[in-house]
């Protein structure tokens, strides 16, 4: 598959979902640049090396250790947030993930604590930026789910060659 397709398929995530979209290969590295934000406290968390180890970096190593071939994983990030995962694979070998993060569960709250420790934010300015999160209904994770296995199903298809 073309780079090109799987940054496309990143941008569709991104404006179907409203997530932070993002494709990795299988060493945990995105492959593209691009970026929509799915809120205004993820940027801030992001760009703080602190509080990308700490909050994106421990939930992308469990993703990576958590996800079996083909099964979605879904789970919360260290600062309160919904991530759902699933890994691209072939002929059996694990060859990236493909997934996104940033809303709320409908019964979830920033965990101001563990964002203000990681990247030194203010409970007040966490407070202002979490405004802007959305949230998610328990029955919007599984139909996002499913919406992301059959997208990436979709792509892979497309790619196989005639016979093979």
């Amino acid at each position: 598959m073309h780079w090109e397709q799987w940054i496309a398929f990143e941008q569709d995530l991104n404006e179907h979902t409203g997530l932070n979209s993002c494709v990795v290969d299988h060493g945990g590295v995105r492959i593209s640049a691009y970026r929509k934000w799915a809120n205004p406290l993820c940027p801030l968390i992001r760009h703080d090396r602190k509080g990308r180890d700490a909050i994106c970096g421990r939930i992308q190593g469990l993703l990576q250790q958590q996800a079996p071939e083909g099964k979605l994983v879904v789970a919360r990030c260290p600062a309160g947030m919904v991530v759902l995962c699933l890994p691209v694979c072939h002929e059996g070998e694990q060859l990236g993930l493909i997934g996104g993060c940033g809303l709320l569960p409908e019964d979830g709250q920033v965990d101001k604590g563990v964002v203000g420790r990681a990247t030194g934010l203010s409970a007040g300015r966490i407070d202002e930026v979490s405004k802007g999160v959305g949230r998610l209904l328990a029955e919007d994770i599984v139909a996002l789910g499913h919406y992301l296995k059959r997208q990436l199903q979709e792509v892979i298809v497309t790619n196989v060659p005639e016979g093979g």
